[in-house]
């Protein structure tokens, strides 16, 4: 079965530094998804009509529909990035399994960079809902610069609603979280049996990729971990 379309509204964007931004779209009447769901948002580039997909990272109670990118010179995202407020485009969805399952009561993720946009959209979910889901959100970032709702995840924290490990790649002098790559030793220093939840692994393939590694180190069981692959994300992407 096709998804449906709809026509959205343009709102605007909040940039985020190293060229990463947040999009919002007016979110339309009949329109509901599942979180860790993704859609499909059309522009008209200067080569026509062209598609995207894009994880939620809005939650299902959140008046707009978000989408957080990394920003590229090509033709799609310059169009993207040229929409002014006001503007009707596309999208069509909600497509895609990736989620909680039904039943679980924990969830840890790995993830970094945009790839944050399914964890964020099911965490601000849990939490609008109270749901008591047990959170891991291991995140890895570049640097301080850039930590797509790390404001938002950090007040989470703050309230014991998750736990929340950061580690970036160049820290500055100063900087307290972790430092480096996720690793098998990092998440073992945090969680204790993580082969006991659930686990969500999400971001573009090298990311995906080096997860698999963990995954591996840590012995999680294979049924227990569901990845999200972000393709379109090479040079032009």
């Amino acid at each position: 079965m096709s998804a449906a379309e709809y026509e959205v509204v343009y709102l605007g964007t909040r940039p985020c530094a190293e060229g990463v931004a947040s999009f919002r779209f007016s979110r339309p009447e009949g329109y509901s998804f599942t979180p860790g769901q993704f859609f499909a948002l059309t522009l008209v580039t200067n080569d026509g009509a062209e598609s995207k997909f894009f994880s939620h990272a809005d939650a299902p109670a959140d008046a707009a529909i978000e989408l957080t990118t990394r920003l590229s010179d090509s033709l799609f995202k310059r169009a993207l990035v040229e929409l002014q407020p006001g503007a009707t485009v596309t999208v069509s969805g909600p497509k895609g399994r990736l989620g909680v399952p039904e039943g679980a009561d924990s969830v840890g993720f790995l993830t970094g960079g945009v790839g944050i946009t399914p964890a964020h959209s099911i965490i601000r979910d849990a939490m609008q809902r109270s749901t008591g889901l047990d959170i891991v959100l291991i995140y890895g970032n570049r640097d301080e610069q850039c930590i797509p709702y790390g404001d938002e995840f950090r007040s989470y924290a703050e309230a014991g609603a998750l736990l929340y490990v950061e580690t970036l790649d160049h820290p500055e002098a100063g900087w307290r979280g972790e430092s480096g790559f996720i690793t098998a030793d990092l998440v073992r220093r945090h969680v204790a049996q993580p082969e006991n939840r659930h686990w969500i692994v999400a971001g573009p393939p090298p990311m995906v990729d080096a997860m698999k590694r963990v995954v591996a180190d840590l012995g999680l069981p294979s049924e227990s971990v569901f990845y999200e692959l972000f393709a379109g994300y090479g040079p032009n992407g």
